[in-house]
This record gives structure tokens, sequence and C-alpha cells, in this order.
């Protein structure tokens, strides 16, 4: 996925022009690159978000230059309205190893709750994990088929990881 996007002049509260326009303020920074302020089109922005989100490589191309692959880090949203105001882009190099977030999306029913014995608790949302950043995995998906009783659990050391990722979490 591609987002176009071009340095920015207008800095600190002058920006609220460019959200007036359909515009969104962004920064990118990371490996051996210098915060870089940047402007894109919002409606862009939110379509590629859409398909990329946190875990996917994006394809940023600065001012019609060679595009540099880089990762959503944070959004800042308007209290509001909820909208995008600010992205912080990361720059990565994809031969060296990253720290990111990853989801964890719970799929199946377990018997206990089709019996309506439970309920299910998940105290972790996403697993902090190391990786190239190619080898970004999009969600870690957990089946709750295998809990069989209302005292049943999950550990990490129980989720499948893709080769070449390490959770930096205790199983």
């Amino acid at each position: 996925m591609q987002l176009n996007a071009s340095t920015r002049e207008l800095l600190g509260k002058r920006t609220r022009r460019l959200h007036r326009q359909g515009k969104l303020a962004a920064v990118v920074y990371g490996h051996n690159a210098k915060p870089t302020p940047l402007v894109l089109d919002r409606l862009e922005f939110q379509k590629v978000f859409v398909k990329s989100g946190r875990t996917h490589l994006v394809d940023l191309q600065v001012d019609g230059e060679r595009a540099a692959k880089v990762l959503v880090r944070e959004i800042q949203t308007h209290p509001r309205r909820l909208g995008p105001i600010h992205v912080d882009f990361y720059a990565v190099n994809l031969e060296e190893k990253i720290t990111v977030e990853v989801p964890v999306h719970l799929t199946g029913e377990s018997a206990a709750v089709k019996r309506g014995d439970g309920d299910i608790l998940q105290p972790i949302h996403a697993l902090r994990v190391e990786c190239l950043p190619g080898n970004i995995p999009e969600a870690f998906e957990v089946d709750l088929g295998p809990l069989e009783e209302i005292e049943s659990e999950l550990r990490v050391s129980d989720i499948i990881v893709p080769k070449g990722v390490t959770v930096l979490v205790d199983p």
C-alpha cells in the first residue's frame, strides 16, 4: 500500500488550517531519519489505514521521491469529532528487528460459554513481539474451542507464533 505526502511548512497551532482543507498533519521519524513534518490527505490516509492497520508496512512517498517503508506508530484523534488530527510514522530498516504490538483475536466459542456457565475474560489484547518488519503478523488468532471447563485458561505459550517472531512477554 502506498501513501503520498508532502513536507509541511505550517507547524504548531497553524495546522488547524490543514484540517479545514481535508489534510492531516503527520511526522515521520525512525531508522537513520531525522523527524520530518508532513501533510497528507485525510481520506487517503484513512483508506490506507483501514487496510494496513499498525502491523503492515506502508510505502510513504514524500514529495514524489523514493518511497520509504513505514509503520503507523501513533494516531492522535480529535476529542469530540473522533477523527485523526495527527499521525506518527516510524521509518524502518527491513534488515533490522523492531519491537511492535500485535493484536490478539479470539475465535470460536468455549463449551462453557455455550452452556451459559461462564464468560471469557481476555486480560491481554495485544502482544509485544520482536521481528523483522516484513515478518510482522497481522494478528494472533486464539481458538477458544479447547476451553471446556469454567476454570480453563490459555497462556501466551499456547499461542502459535510464526517463525522469526519472538514474543517479549512471559509465557
